[in-house]
């Protein structure tokens, strides 16, 4: 069985491919479609946790779903921040706002899909141990020290 070679981390190379992969956005896997633009910026936001070759198929499918429930999530907080978080029931009797409970469920189903992505990398994983995430995030750093964000085409 023949193991990957890692690049080293202090290489041109990785230092290209760090760079590279700021200028990339993290594509959607195979039959995924995100629903709004919201989603879409979610997942942008979200994609970034990881170095760009990081991320498994499986993975991404998997964030996908996070995405989708971090935008209902933010949905129902805005239409419960718009009301009350007590309602009366028909009898008139104050009870919790029933929005609490979606978004108490969604919560859950989200920090129950987290741990499986290992979105919180130790020093140990094997995903960080090549170095393209801390590549990227240095990437992402000198370049908005010298604002080049215009002056970098970038995939749209």
């Amino acid at each position: 069985m023949s193991q990957k070679r890692r690049t080293d981390k202090s290489s041109t190379t990785a230092a290209i491919q760090g760079f590279a992969g700021v200028m990339s956005d993290v594509p959607l896997p195979h039959g995924i479609e995100l629903r709004t633009d919201l989603e879409r910026t979610i997942w942008h936001q979200v994609s970034r946790a990881r170095a760009h070759d990081d991320w498994r198929d499986m993975d991404l499918i998997l964030l996908a779903k996070i995405v989708c429930m971090e935008a209902d999530i933010r949905t129902a907080q805005a239409e419960l921040d718009s009301v009350s978080m007590m309602v009366e029931n028909k009898r008139g009797t104050p009870i919790p706002n029933p929005l609490l409970s979606v978004i108490d469920t969604l919560e859950r189903r989200q920090l129950a899909v987290i741990p499986s992505m290992s979105l919180n990398q130790t020093a140990s994983d094997p995903c960080t141990l090549n170095g393209f995430a801390k590549l990227e995030t240095t990437a992402r750093s000198a370049i908005a020290r010298v604002d080049a964000d215009d002056l970098i085409t970038r995939p749209q």
